[in-house]
């Protein structure tokens, strides 16, 4: 695999730089590749966990200091992503880690919405440690099958992105349920006095 070697070849370099672009597949490869002794296991974690967030980052300037500058296309795409974020918050900053081609639009989006620099860093930078490091010991533990680990990325990815809707869905339908339910209590009371 052409990828793999050139993370062997250039080391943590490689890893830093090719986790600004993919953060999915590259730390699976910086696990096989610690694991066949190449470099740290920690500090491959730690550089393709910076390399996740700094690309984060990239995104999250140019949405903030570039889109704006491109007002019709923020007004076209504002009001459904206010929307999400109306409902979600700042939890969209973990989900577009596991929901696959939403990274880019969440970052971007979230810097030309004026966000908090701070708060962004914190979250995106949790969220990049906790993926990579899922993916870095996924690659790491089971790096004789790395090929068919590769496959399997995007399905574990579909597994999470479906259980993280069930919950949410869940938890929705348990508050209307319980809402509802305090709010008949609430009218029963009244009729009652």
């Amino acid at each position: 695999m052409i990828v793999e070697l050139t993370l062997i070849k250039y080391g943590l370099v490689a890893v830093f730089v090719a986790a600004m672009l993919e953060a999915d597949v590259i730390p699976v490869l910086a696990g096989v590749a610690a694991h066949r002794g190449y470099f740290n296991p920690l500090m491959a974690i730690a550089a393709a966990s910076l390399g996740a967030l700094v690309g984060d980052c990239v995104w999250f300037y140019l949405g903030r200091y570039k889109l704006n500058k491109n007002s019709k296309l923020l007004l076209r795409i504002r009001s459904k992503a206010e929307l999400l974020f109306r409902r979600v918050g700042h939890w969209q900053i973990p989900a577009s880690h596991v929901v696959y081609g939403t990274r880019i639009a969440t970052m971007t989006f979230l810097g030309a919405r004026g966000s908090a620099v701070g708060r962004f860093v914190l979250l995106d930078g949790v969220s990049c440690l906790t993926l990579t490091t899922l993916l870095f010991y996924l690659g790491f533990a089971l790096s004789a099958s790395v090929s068919a680990i590769l496959v399997n990325v995007r399905r574990v990815e579909l597994a999470l992105l479906v259980a993280v809707v069930l919950c949410g869905l869940i938890l929705h339908l348990l508050q209307r349920f319980l809402g509802r339910r305090i709010v008949g209590v609430a009218a029963t009371g009244e009729q009652r006095s």
